[in-house]
């Protein structure tokens, strides 16, 4: 709980600069951060306003997904940089003007390839991500322009709870303070994935990243029944390093939403990890033979319709 709270606390202290640019009150942030804090790990539905949206955009070998919650945009990753411009057309042909979170499940450039592209084409309100520096000229990059826009950044770590406004949540299971490790002994970006819970109402999708078989493994030791989401984003874009047998259990999904690049070079989604959903009887998505896939919701009831 005290860890929750200095993290309120950071949150009031970025938020207050945006206070002159937005016209925001200081109660209406202190309302904001309070919302947030009423949520935790353990939150199982909310109390939804209105109507979700979720988009999975067809951008080739990488993530982007858009979520419109009433009249506002948030991202969770922004695909690769050769895709930037086709996915900036896409969010304008949208209607996106301006996104209220970004989160970056993590540094590789297949996620968060696009933000430059994006960020210069649409405010963003606030920048999440795991806090994981890497040496490339993607991430300095990345770095500068979010100093130089002074946009309010935090790291996400399990535990934390993003709140989209109007009953939509993002509650994190993972990364933890304790970096997961590969086996030459640096740090694994994709086993330190941002891996959390959108929930709105009695719906939930559980974002994954990259994760692996290492990071499902901790998730399900920790969290078990409590990763159960009606809608999986397969992890690491079908590979069969990720969506083990166990983690499936866990979740117990209903649908799962892969993306994917048509005849990519990695041959994802794997046939192993395909078999695995099928015999679970999960309905699969997937982008590179249904392009991008559409869920809508208002928190009691929910479809999923796809573009082909």
């Amino acid at each position: 709980m005290k860890r929750m709270q200095r993290l309120w606390l950071v949150l009031i202290a970025l938020l207050i600069p945006l206070l002159v640019v937005t016209g925001c009150s200081q109660a209406d942030v202190t309302k904001a951060v309070q919302q947030a804090a009423s949520y935790s790990i353990d939150t199982k539905q909310t109390n939804a306003e209105g109507h979700a949206d979720i988009y999975m955009l067809d951008i080739g070998q990488g993530d982007a997904i858009l979520l419109k919650i009433g009249d506002e945009y948030s991202m969770i990753d922004t695909g690769d940089i050769e895709h930037r411009e086709n996915i900036v057309a896409q969010l304008k042909t949208m209607g996106v003007t301006k996104l209220k979170n970004v989160i970056i499940t993590h540094p590789h450039a297949d996620h968060m390839g696009g933000f430059l592209a994006i960020t210069k084409a649409f405010p963003i309100e606030h920048i999440y991500d795991d806090g994981i520096d890497v040496d490339n000229n993607m991430y300095k990059t990345y770095e500068r322009w979010i100093e130089k826009n002074k946009i309010p950044r935090s790291t996400l770590k399990q535990g934390d709870v993003v709140d989209f406004g109007h009953g939509a949540v993002f509650v994190v299971y993972a990364p933890w303070e304790d970096r997961m490790m590969d086996k030459n002994g640096s740090l694994d970006l994709n086993n330190n994935s941002i891996v959390g819970k959108f929930i709105f109402g009695k719906f939930s999708m559980l974002f994954t990243g990259d994760a692996e078989v290492q990071e499902e493994k901790r998730l399900i030791k920790e969290q078990n029944s409590k990763l159960f989401a009606r809608v999986l984003k397969v992890g690491h874009h079908g590979s069969r390093t990720s969506s083990s047998e166990d983690f499936l259990k866990s979740v117990k999904p209903e649908s799962a939403l892969i993306s994917s690049g048509l005849y990519n070079k990695y041959g994802h989604p794997h046939d192993a990890t395909l078999r695995r959903l099928q015999e679970d009887n999960i309905a699969i998505y997937r982008t590179d033979t249904m392009g991008r896939i559409h869920i809508s919701t208002d928190g009691n009831e929910w479809q999923i319709s796809t573009e082909r």
